[in-house]
């Protein structure tokens, strides 16, 4: 019986990928199986239904909130120019494309990561690569690379608060992800330039011992800082150097106000979540603090840029449009998950897997975690309960790697792109890399 958890994934992945049904679709039919069977065969009580029910809407407002907020603060950007502001500041440093394409998708997306995690690197740097001018795929797949090395630090990413013992695994979840510091920004700069080019890939290549030099001892403090820390030097130390040695004849003057923007908004972001995070009101489950919060405020700021009313309606009603598919996957998945989860299914399901899947294939487990529940969060969450203690790393290494094939994520990408990439076609270009990355993880575990 403790299999039958598993229709209701199998219906959202046939779905998508056999009968090529959309998103929203897939995963409403997935919640629908879920629900028949908690009702049927797992015979629900109203205490079960209570509970799944409130902690799916706890989770709906938490990231739905985030969301949105995202949605918002990137519409009034760009209607106040400060993503534009962002893009010509790169543009002036260097006219490099692959370095542009780096410097933007490695080090700043990391860094958005390590202030507030919850996906935002996806929604904050796809704008600035279109800004950029960078064909659509690469602004669909470009954060999905690089940004993996840096997921298991994010918000609610940390290990002491997936459910391990203490804050000492951070340190071993970085050594786990090394070798992907290295391939995936190396990766990047070879899809973006077509060809290796030995000046671009010994600069890549610098940027990656940077950050691995500074995040091995810096993990060693702790979660918070993992992903922050190193990602600030490296940021620092790729615009200085792409500047040098990338940079153009006529040294134009820089213009950092998009940058002053987006540093203020990390720096709030990662002190409200260093401080606030792991307080609730009194009496419930939902944080006192919420990301989504300062990108609310930071976009009303700008209301004095955006000079007509309906402007600032048509902003409001964008964001609405853009955030309601990737909301509605997300309740259907988490309202899935936490049936499963309040009637026991899952419990007796991972009660049931061999040995091999606690131990070394805990990387696997996470991986596919990750792409039906949605998030490295509640997949760690899920599943470090029945996870040896020795492969904690390796199974929050493997949720990191399969964020980007989450289908949450595939649909945020298709509306912040304004649907102008398709869901399959997302997909089919992240899939092949997810998978590659699971290896690395896998192999290097496995030599660890």
């Amino acid at each position: 019986m403790q299999f039958a958890a598993l229709i209701p994934f199998l219906i959202l992945f046939l779905g998508f990928a056999g009968l090529r049904l959309p998103l929203t679709h897939a995963s409403f039919y997935a919640m629908l199986s879920g629900t028949l069977l908690t009702g049927t065969l797992f015979r629900a009580s109203d205490q079960v239904w209570a509970h799944a029910t409130q902690k799916t809407l706890i989770l709906t407002v938490e990231i739905g909130f985030i969301l949105i907020g995202a949605f918002f603060f990137l519409e009034m950007a760009r209607k106040a120019g400060i993503i534009d502001s962002l893009a010509r500041l790169v543009r002036a440093i260097t006219p490099n494309r692959v370095v542009q394409g780096i410097l933007v998708s490695f080090p700043l997306a990391l860094m958005v990561e390590g202030s507030s995690g919850f996906g935002t690197p996806t929604l904050v740097i796809a704008p600035i690569l279109l800004a950029l001018n960078f064909e659509l795929k690469w602004c669909a797949l470009l954060p999905f690379l690089s940004c993996v090395v840096g997921i298991p630090y994010g918000a609610l990413g940390t290990p002491t608060r997936l459910g391990f013992p203490d804050a000492s695994p951070a340190h071993e979840i970085f050594l786990h992800l090394t070798p992907l510091m290295v391939i995936a920004p190396l990766l990047s700069a070879r899809l973006i330039g077509g060809r290796w080019n030995l000046k671009e890939s010994l600069w890549t290549l610098s940027l990656s011992l940077i950050y691995i030099t500074s995040g091995v001892f810096i993990s060693k403090s702790g979660p918070e800082l993992s992903a922050l820390g190193p990602a600030f030097i490296t940021f620092v130390f790729g615009l200085w150097t792409a500047r040098r040695l990338f940079g153009g004849d006529s040294g134009p003057v820089l213009e950092w106000k998009g940058l002053s923007v987006y540093g203020l908004l990390l720096l709030c972001m990662w002190t409200g979540k260093t401080i606030w995070m792991d307080r609730r009101f009194e009496g419930s489950e939902i944080r006192i603090f919420n990301p989504g919060t300062v990108f609310i405020a930071f976009g009303l700021l700008m209301i004095p840029a955006v000079k007509r009313l309906h402007s600032l309606r048509a902003i409001v009603l964008e964001t609405g449009v853009r955030s309601r598919k990737t909301l509605f996957v997300f309740f259907c998945t988490t309202f899935l998950v936490q049936q499963l989860r309040v009637n026991g299914s899952l419990e007796l399901l991972t009660g049931a897997l061999p040995s091999f899947w606690l131990g070394a294939g805990a990387p696997i487990l996470g991986f596919l975690g990750s792409i039906f529940v949605g998030t490295s969060t509640m997949s760690n969450l899920l599943l470090s309960k029945v996870v040896e203690p020795s492969h904690f790393a390796s199974l929050a290494a493997g949720s990191a790697v399969g964020v980007p094939l989450a289908f949450q994520s595939i649909v945020a990408i298709r509306s912040l792109l304004h649907d102008q990439v398709g869901e399959k076609e997302t997909y089919m270009r992240v899939a092949p890399f997810g998978i590659g990355f699971l290896l690395v993880v896998l192999i290097w575990a496995a030599c660890f």
